[in-house]
Parts: structure tokens; C-alpha cells; sequence
């Protein structure tokens, strides 16, 4: 295992994307997406992401660049294509148009077709939250996930984040995924040769398995909930499939999956005042911190607070990374004609060489 700072890891993002075509304003805020979920620990969407973007880029399945266009449009809804672009890029074009009609009247949603990953889906709630607002957001993802009482990988894994404004603290930002693991920590997994928790996955018999390999290449997961209560995720699962679906007219039939995105904005000021909502979720978050610890518990944290606090602590030692994933990352680097002298492993730790300059700041 290897530290590197955040600055480092922004600066390496910027030259490699930069390297194989994608303009410097889009490269920085890619690779500040990716950074970020390394800075909240969510790893499995953070830097490692790079190899898989670039490989895209180079194969035309990613376009660089690409603007949104509207299809259908009111004033609270918007249907947008994304034509193969940065997912995002995409996003983030699209999320600033959800908050600025939130703005206007209170609430907006946004669907989004032909779209590439959008990594942490985190990420675009909290473009709501830095205004005030309440932000949703959800993508399919990866079909992994078998129905309450199948077998065969039917269902995405659908994540689904929701951010909420507080007073003082950690701000409320809900993001998982309705399967047990996303496709990137088993990747993790697999790379450090661990096993999966029991009731997570099962093989392509059915029989119940804590091999990673079942999930990322056979086999399925099985609905949030497990323990007889998966049919409570599973039917969230399909709720959240009609959304990035049919609702938005992103469903692929052929494959039997939605393919979109589904962004929200919700206009705390048009409901409320938004320092009584704060000092209400501060009420909140306090009451229920208040509660008598179960054991093994020094806590009580309320969701959104663990990233919060992963943040704070790698602000200060930095990101720590697998050095199989810090060679891809290197080799990819190469790839696309990137000095990796620049980048020196001392002590555990990535510096960059003294006759470089970083290339832009978290």
C-alpha cells in the first residue's frame, strides 16, 4: 500500500486525460470527481476509474467534449440526450440546469439518455446541497442483482444518492446501491485475493457463494434486505429502474435494462424557511446521536458523516492505494505518452519530482 495526496492525484488525472484528447477544463473536472471519492473513501470510484475512461476514450465509446441536447422540456422537467459523452461532464451540465429550474419553482427532475458512467452518484446531490438544496440522483448501472426469488442477474444495482442540508456538521447524504457491492469493490475484492460476507452472493446454481468472482463475472447478488427481507430492496430495485427507464424513455429492451439518469432538485425555501429546515435537521440529527449505544458501537453517525470524516483525515495523510492499481495507473499513464518519472515512490508515499510543477489544485 502507497499514500499519494490529493494533489498529486488531480495533477496525474489532468496530464493522462489531457494526453489522450479531452480538453483541460473537462479533464480537471473529471478527475476532481474521481479524487473526491477517494477523499470520502468511496475508493472503488475514485482514481482507479482512469485506465477503463481512457480505454473508452480511445475506443470512441466515450466522446470527449460532447454537449447535451434537449429533447422534451417544461418547466420542471427535462429529458436530455448525452450523446456518449463524459457521463460526468453530462451530468454536471445537466444538474446545474435541474437547480437553476428548481430555483424557479421549487422542485425539477431531469432524465438523461446515452450516458457514460457518472462514478459516484454522491456527487450530484451535493451540486443541490452547495445551493441550499435537497438533490437526488440515480443510475442503473451493472445488471448484477437477481429478483426476490431468482437466480439470474435481472436487475442494475441502482444506486441512489439523496444529499440534505444541515446546520452544523456532516450534512445528510444518503448513497448506495440496492445490491450489496458495486462492481468496482468487488474488483477491489478480487485484487486482494478477500472473500465476500455471506448472503451476498450466489453462484450460477443459486447455491450461496463469498467468492468475488460470482458477482463480477457469474452468479448474481442478491437483493438489498437478504435474510427474507430482500423483497423490500427488490421492489425499491424495480421502483428505481422505472425511473432511469420507461419514465424517461431510456429503456433497453433488447437487454431488458434502463439505460439513464435521473437527477432532482428540491427548492428547500420554496417549502420553508431554510434556517428553520437547518435548525430542524440539526434537532434531528441530535435526537437521534442521543440514543443509547448498541454494542460495539463507540457512536451513532448519520449517513453522509463516515465520508465526511474519511475526508477530513485523508486531507491531512492522503489517499491510500494498492501498488498493483498505482502500476495501472502508471501504465496508463505511458499509454498515451505521459512522463511517469515525474511521479516518485519514497517512503511509502508519491511525490512529485522537484523539477515538476503540479498541474492544478484540488
Amino acid at each position: 500500500m502507497i499514500t499519494v495526496k490529493k494533489e498529486v492525484l488531480m495533477d496525474y488525472g489532468c496530464r493522462v486525460f489531457e494526453a489522450a484528447g479531452v480538453s483541460k477544463d473537462e479533464a480537471a473536472w473529471v478527475t476532481d470527481c474521481l479524487v473526491r471519492a477517494n477523499m470520502k473513501g468511496v475508493d472503488s470510484h475514485g482514481i482507479q476509474q482512469v485506465p477503463g475512461y481512457v480505454r473508452g476514450v480511445k475506443a470512441g465509446r466515450t466522446k470527449p467534449g460532447a454537449k447535451m441536447v434537449i429533447l422534451r422540456e417544461t418547466p420542471a422537467i427535462t429529458i436530455i440526450d448525452g450523446f456518449g459523452g463524459f457521463g460526468y461532464s453530462i451530468a454536471r451540465q445537466a444538474m446545474e440546469l435541474t437547480i437553476k429550474k428548481a430555483k424557479k419553482i421549487g422542485i425539477a427532475f431531469t432524465g438523461i439518455h446515452r450516458l457514460g458512467h457518472i462514478g459516484r452518484v454522491g456527487r450530484w446531490p451535493e451540486m443541490a446541497l452547495e445551493q441550499g438544496m435537497i438533490g437526488i440522483a440515480s443510475q442503473p448501472g451493472g445488471v448484477f442483482v437477481a429478483p426476490w426469488g431468482g437466480i439470474e442477474r435481472k436487475l442494475p444495482i441502482n444506486p441512489i444518492s439523496v444529499a440534505i442540508p444541515t446546520g452544523q456538521g456532516s450534512p445528510f447524504v444518503m448513497d448506495f446501491s440496492l445490491g450489496p457491492i458495486a462492481g468496482g469493490r468487488l474488483s477491489i475484492l478480487i485484487e486482494r485475493g478477500m472473500k465476500v460476507p455471506p448472503g451476498w452472493l450466489i453462484d450460477d446454481e443459486g447455491n450461496p457463494t463469498d467468492d468475488p468472482h460470482f458477482g463480477a463475472n457469474k452468479g448474481a447478488q442478491l437483493p438489498l434486505g437478504q435474510t427474507g427481507l430482500g423483497y423490500k430492496g427488490y421492489a425499491l430495485s424495480m421502483f428505481l429502474s422505472v425511473l432511469t427507464g420507461p419514465l424517461i424513455a431510456a429503456y433497453n429492451f433488447d437487454g431488458h435494462r434502463p439505460t439513464g439518469v435521473f437527477l432532482g432538485a428540491i427548492d428547500i425555501a420554496a417549502f420553508t424557511e431554510i434556517d428553520e429546515f437547518k435548525k430542524s435537521m440539526d434537532d434531528m440529527v441530535a435526537d437521534i446521536k442521543s440514543s443509547k449505544l448498541a454494542k460495539g458501537f463507540n457512536e451513532i453517525l448519520i449517513p453522509g458523516e463516515p465520508e465526511y470524516n474519511t475526508e477530513q483525515r485523508r486531507t491531512k495523510s492522503g489517499i491510500p492505494l494498492d501498488e498493483a492499481i498505482w502500476k495501472r495507473l502508471m501504465d496508463t499513464a505511458e499509454s498515451v505518452g505521459v512522463d511517469t518519472s515525474m511521479y516518485e515512490v519514497e517512503k511509502g508515499g508519491v511525490v512529485l519530482h522537484p523539477s515538476y510543477t503540479l498541474k492544478d489544485k484540488y
